[in-house]
C-alpha cells in the first residue's frame, strides 16, 4: 500500500508544506499594526481619526527600556531582509541546476541554511520593527500581506530545511521554488510599503 501511495503522490512532503502554509494564513489573521516611521501624505494621522475609534494600548510600556530596545532592534529588519531574498532565490536556481546537471548539492545546502536563518531573523525583526505602530487604508492591507507572507516564508523554509534529506532532488527543487516565490512576494509588499503600490508601474 505504501508503494502505491508513493507512486501516486511522489511529492507528498510538499502537500504537508502547502497545508502548513494554508494554516498560517487561515489562523493568524490578527489585527494589524505597522511602523509609524513610514509617514506618507495619503495616510491620516492618529489625531485625524474618530474619537470613537479606540487604539489598543501596547503590551510593553512605551516609557520602558524594553520598549526602546524592541523599537531600535527592529530597525535592523531593513538590513537582514536582503539575505533571505538572495539566498532563497539562489537556492531554487541552484537546486534546479543540480536536477539537470547533478552538481551543486553542498552549495544548495549551505545557501538553504543561510536563507532559513535569514528568513527567521528578518521575520522576528519585522515584527519588532512594526510593533506598536499603525497604518491606515491600503497601507494596512499591504502590511498585512507583507507581514504574513514574511512569517509564512520563515515557517515553510524551516520545514523544507528539516525535510531536505527526505525529499528527492526534483521535489526539493519544487519546494525551494515555493520558498523563493513566497520571499519574492513578501519583498514586493514590503517595497510597496516604502515606495507605494504603483512603484512598478512608474517609469
Amino acid at each position: 500500500m505504501n508503494l502505491i501511495l508513493r507512486s501516486l503522490f511522489p511529492c507528498s512532503e510538499l502537500l504537508g508544506l502547502m497545508v502548513i502554509t494554508a494554516a498560517i494564513f487561515t489562523f493568524t489573521a490578527l489585527p494589524v499594526h505597522a511602523d509609524d516611521s513610514h509617514d506618507r501624505p495619503a495616510s491620516p494621522s492618529i489625531s485625524e481619526t474618530s474619537d470613537a475609534e479606540e487604539i489598543e494600548a501596547p503590551l510593553i510600556d512605551p516609557d520602558s527600556t524594553l520598549y526602546q530596545i524592541v523599537k531600535y532592534t527592529g530597525k535592523f529588519h531593513l538590513m537582514v531582509l536582503h539575505f533571505p531574498i538572495a539566498f532563497l532565490l539562489g537556492c531554487a536556481l541552484g537546486q534546479w541546476y543540480r536536477v539537470t546537471s547533478g552538481n551543486g548539492d553542498k552549495v544548495v545546502a549551505t545557501m538553504l541554511w543561510f536563507g532559513s536563518i535569514g528568513a527567521v531573523g528578518a521575520a522576528i525583526l519585522g515584527w519588532m520593527y512594526a510593533y506598536d505602530s499603525v497604518y491606515f487604508g491600503d497601507d494596512e492591507k499591504t502590511l498585512f500581506w507583507h507581514r504574513w507572507l514574511g512569517t509564512g516564508t520563515a515557517a515553510v523554509t524551516l520545514v523544507v530545511l528539516l525535510l531536505r534529506r527526505k525529499l528527492g532532488p526534483k521535489s526539493l527543487a519544487i519546494a525551494l521554488t515555493i520558498c523563493a516565490g513566497l520571499v519574492a512576494a513578501a519583498a514586493h509588499f514590503g517595497a510597496s510599503l516604502v515606495y507605494g503600490t504603483d512603484f512598478l508601474k512608474e517609469f
